[in-house]
């Protein structure tokens, strides 16, 4: 889950009415027109933003490439104020264990530096992390520049530890473009405290070979949860793997019982006639989830024997070979694979199964800059932003050299995705690194089908993290003891999650 990251809820309403619109649910299907952005207007030496962008035609954001060639420093943030040397630590090195990333991404610091000499970077692999997050912001070992996920900026700006960047956002090229459905989340009264790097949407991570050894047609894969359970069993039965895998730890229980009870039309909280937020997964829809996992750990066997992992664990098992399928967000999926060995023409990606709701949860990663950073690490945190995450999305030229680079390195280049700016600059950003795409784009076809079939759900508005610990223990419950009470562990559950909403109360 760490690199999967959320959107807060409500971002992605339309203002349709649907029968959940009430809390943040969009139609894919819907288009909006696109409008000119506003000029900027200064106000007492501030900026005012006027945010009326070119509406997105989907939402979503280019997964940022692993690293960018050689290329000259663009028209982006002004440089650090006056000629005076500033150092800022950043998140966002790729894993050690990615060696090639981490050339490229090492590359592109040293370019970068020697593009802005009064810039030096230093860069943390450390990812964000649930459980230590906040204690390294208190204790003040939080870098410069912050990666986090989309449901941390309220608490994040609430507490003043985030850095409002307004001024300084202004003066990029992208930054009218770029999707208001996140900004929002990152602007307060005119003030920005944020800039989106990537989104993601929930589909189904399937090995293509188990199918074909299953007897299964790899370009179908499963549309709805019975015939993920189908499907499963006869990978499991025929091969002796995995057929399904699940995590269970570090909160991505409470994360995929988030996503799978979107499927069949539920939600996790909801706001009370007081306007305070309480419980609200203690219905069918959880029931649903818990009985199909029930279901396929106990009567037919095709969960396996791991069922207390996290994300990475089941990356290597299926990297590996050991599992059928299993749920994430395949283009984030996808580079972690290959660059554990995985074979490109194996790996599957399918739409989100169903249980009759045609949702699925989305999420996002963004930028923000420490409250404790001075004006010129703002400005050098904001260059860096748009170094490498804006203008390898944006500048055709930057976008073709970035391609070349990380093709040169055997990194994946144009998995599929859409776009983090228009549909017309995505469409251009594609054609121009057409001659370098190395990934099978035709396995990615029933994943991307789904982006435009699906409504978005958004994660929980507040303590999603909280509500995720507080369910990771209903759900192992269930994945570990046969004889679990399902309808004991969500009253428990209920109880202690409106115990977490009650801090939260207006």
């Amino acid at each position: 889950m760490n690199e999967m990251l959320v959107f807060c809820a409500g971002f992605l309403q339309t203002g349709r009415s649907t029968r959940r619109g009430a809390h943040g649910i969009i139609d894919l299907r819907a288009r909006l027109s696109a409008t000119r952005p506003r000029p900027r207007s200064r106000s007492n030496g501030g900026t005012m933003h006027h945010r009326t962008r070119r509406a997105l035609a989907s939402l979503a954001l280019i997964p940022v490439v692993a690293g960018i060639a050689a290329c000259s420093n663009g028209d982006g943030a002004a440089p650090a104020d006056g000629d005076d040397q500033v150092t800022i630590s950043i998140m966002g090195k790729p894993a050690a264990t990615n060696t090639a990333a981490v050339e490229l991404f090492e590359r592109q610091v040293a370019e970068f530096e020697k593009a802005n000499p009064d810039i030096t970077i230093e860069a943390s692999d450390v990812p964000w992390d649930a459980k230590t997050f906040t204690a390294r912001l208190a204790g003040g070992s939080a870098p410069t520049l912050l990666r986090v996920p989309l449901t941390e900026p309220p608490t994040l700006i609430e507490r003043g530890q985030v850095a409002d960047i307004a001024d300084i956002a202004a003066e990029l090229d992208s930054f009218d473009d770029l999707n208001p459905r996140v900004m929002q989340f990152l602007e307060r009264d005119g003030a920005v405290y944020g800039i989106p790097e990537k989104s993601y949407a929930f589909g189904l991570v399937y090995n293509r070979d188990l199918f074909e050894q299953a007897g299964l047609d790899p370009d179908s894969p499963p549309e709805t949860w019975e015939e993920v359970r189908e499907y499963a069993k006869q990978i499991a039965d025929t091969t002796g793997k995995t057929g399904f895998g699940e995590i269970t730890t570090n909160n991505s229980g409470g994360w995929h019982l988030t996503g799978y009870d979107y499927t069949f039309g539920g939600q996790m909280i909801e706001q009370n006639s007081d306007g305070d937020w309480v419980a609200a997964f203690n219905d069918d829809s959880s029931r649903n989830v818990m009985e199909l996992w029930k279901a396929m750990r106990w009567e037919d066997d095709s969960l396996g024997e791991n069922v207390l992992g996290k994300q990475e664990d089941l990356v290597a098992d299926f990297t590996a070979g050991n599992v059928g399928m299993w749920v994430s967000a395949p283009p984030d999926v996808y580079p972690n694979y290959i660059a554990a060995g995985g074979d490109p023409a194996a790996f599957g990606a399918g739409p989100m199964p169903q249980g009759g709701a045609d949702a699925t949860l989305a999420g996002a990663t963004v930028l923000m800059v420490n409250g404790t950073a001075t004006e010129a690490e703002k400005r050098a945190a904001v260059k860096w932003i748009e170094w490498r995450a804006l203008r390898p999305n944006y500048d055709l030229e930057v976008a073709k050299e970035t391609a070349e680079a990380s093709a040169a390195d055997g990194l994946p280049v144009g998995v599929p995705v859409a776009p983090i700016f228009s549909q017309e600059a995505y469409d251009a950003y594609r054609e121009a690194i057409a001659e370098y795409v190395n990934v099978p784009v035709e396995n990615f076809a029933p994943y991307v089908a789904s982006l435009d079939a699906f409504e978005y759900v958004p994660e929980p508005a507040v303590a999603s993290q909280e509500i995720y610990a507080a369910l990771d223990p209903v759900v192992q419950a269930v994945l570990t003891d046969p004889n679990a009470d399902i309808d004991a562990l969500l009253d428990d559950a209920e109880a202690r999650v409106n115990q977490i909403l009650a801090q939260y109360a207006s």
